[in-house]
């Protein structure tokens, strides 16, 4: 377990493995953005959630660093799309 704090402000809070953010974690964006999640080798991997500042949020899988598989997508004006 540990916390990174980048120079720009980012922060990565969770585990590690061979100084890179491997099994959960918590990775805060100067911008307010956020992802609490599963992580492989530096990337996000496995289940997810994604929330950005206008309050639109992802909850579902990634893989090697992207979405991937199934998902659902709230958009900041509510409207969601699930796939």
């Amino acid at each position: 377990m540990g916390k990174l704090i980048h120079a720009d402000g980012d922060i990565y809070d969770g585990q590690w493995f061979n100084d890179k953010a491997h099994g959960h974690g918590t990775y805060i964006h100067a911008n307010g953005a956020t992802y609490v999640g599963d992580w492989f080798e530096d990337k996000q991997h496995g289940k997810g959630v994604e929330k950005w500042p206008d309050g639109a949020k992802y909850e579902g899988m990634y893989q090697d660093g992207k979405k991937h598989g199934d998902g659902q997508l709230t958009f900041a004006d509510q409207s969601v799309y699930t796939g």
